[in-house]
């Protein structure tokens, strides 16, 4: 039973890694386009606005993204044999977000 436990997580873990990798490379997609732009001198400023902050909104993204990896994996097992750890965990996050 705890060996079906663990590759059930494994296999959750590495869904997880791929979903991230893409959005990683998406966002490094986004940043050559951007760069790109600029070393040719294309688009107006107002185009090049709007792909920073669709790099600045993927990034948001997976800032989002990595903190649901933490909620649904570290925080509900240490919850349970943990919580005052759990707590503040969460707290350092929370405060990694918002700074």
């Amino acid at each position: 039973m705890a060996t079906e436990v663990l590759a059930h997580e494994h296999a959750q873990r590495g869904a997880f890694n791929r979903k991230t990798l893409n959005r990683i490379r998406r966002i490094q997609g986004q940043l050559a386009a951007l760069e790109a732009m600029i070393s040719a001198d294309d688009g107006s400023c107002e185009e090049r606005v709007l792909r920073a902050r669709t790099i600045e909104k993927g990034m948001s993204s997976l800032i989002n993204h990595l903190f649901d990896c933490y909620i649904e994996n570290s925080l509900a097992h240490d919850l349970g044999s943990d919580p005052q750890g759990a707590l503040n965990d969460m707290q350092k996050i929370l405060k990694l977000i918002n700074s």
